[in-house]
């Protein structure tokens, strides 16, 4: 049970906290707006504000794909306008705008208009609140190799996924694989000696009911020992969380616990403003660019 959100930075040279009553002000005020083919949206009054943060429910309008029967037994389109929750957050302490990554079923719905008419509504309420234009751009998470390690060293690992580059694929020659060194000396003289110019590596173990490791794999410990390398993907297990994985496309995003799109907006926007305010520190490592000293 999670929502994603993906993570955007507001540019603006200033403090956003300065204003941010007035922006909530306006959020919260807007009435439903007309959107394409008649179809409406607008952000719910479950909107909440507090410790520099905005969350709010942006709801659309979608044609229903549904159809009934009548007295009669003639089959008719009801006259239904349902709506679809995308779920948002405004951090003024940050300068971060999350947008939860979900999928639309209606056809007439997708993330990137879904993105566009919450910035548009967000770019009027930053004219009244700042005086200047809404401004953000795309973010990836600051990660660094010692993540993927650490996750590797201290979990059961049951799919590796790594890239490999024309440089720094030959192991050094104090690299330990094997306990013998007669059988070390020969695997790191036989990985050295390859030639096959293969740019990814795949390895699985199994998982569930199983008791598969790759941690045992001289593949697998040869690949991480590697000077240059890029892991992409692990699975993992662990006594505590079961089956987790951690990758490079998950790492766009940021994951809340607890909520789906089947919890109430109330109680959902509710818990975003108290698991955001907790993770403030993580969502700085979402940067697109560094604010200057």
């Amino acid at each position: 049970m999670h929502m994603d959100f993906r993570l955007y930075q507001i540019i603006f040279a200033g403090d956003l906290r300065a204003n941010g009553q007035v922006l909530f002000d306006y959020l919260r005020g807007l009435a439903k707006i007309p959107g394409e083919h008649g179809f409406e949206y607008c952000v719910t009054s479950e909107i909440d504000y507090e410790n520099d943060l905005i969350c709010g429910c942006l709801s659309e309008e979608y044609p229903p794909n549904i159809n009934s029967v009548d007295e009669d037994r003639n089959v008719y389109v009801p006259d239904v306008a349902p709506y679809l929750n995308t779920y948002f957050a405004i951090d003024l302490q940050e300068q971060r705008l999350l947008i939860q990554h979900r999928e639309y079923p209606a056809n007439n719905l997708n993330r990137q208009q879904s993105l566009v008419r919450l910035a548009t509504i967000i770019k009027a309420g930053f004219l009244q609140a700042y005086g200047v234009e809404f401004d953000y751009v795309d973010t990836n998470r600051d990660v660094t190799e010692d993540e993927f390690l650490e996750v590797f060293e201290e979990n059961r690992i049951t799919l590796m996924r790594v890239r490999l580059f024309p440089q720094g694929r030959l192991l050094r020659d104090n690299t330990e694989i094997f306990e013998d060194e007669e059988i070390n000396n020969s695997w790191i003289e036989g990985w050295n000696a390859d030639e096959s110019e293969t740019h990814e590596v795949v390895l699985k173990a199994p998982g569930r009911g199983g008791a598969g490791d790759l941690r045992r794999s001289p593949i697998a410990n040869s690949l991480i020992n590697l000077p240059v390398k890029e892991i992409l993907e692990l699975n993992f297990w662990s006594d505590e969380d079961g089956s987790s994985s951690m990758s490079r496309t998950d790492l766009r995003k940021l994951r809340v616990q607890g909520i789906d799109r089947h919890t109430q907006p109330i109680t959902a926007i509710d818990h975003l403003l108290i698991d955001l305010r907790n993770r403030r520190d993580e969502m700085r490592r979402f940067i697109a660019f560094r604010p200057l000293e």
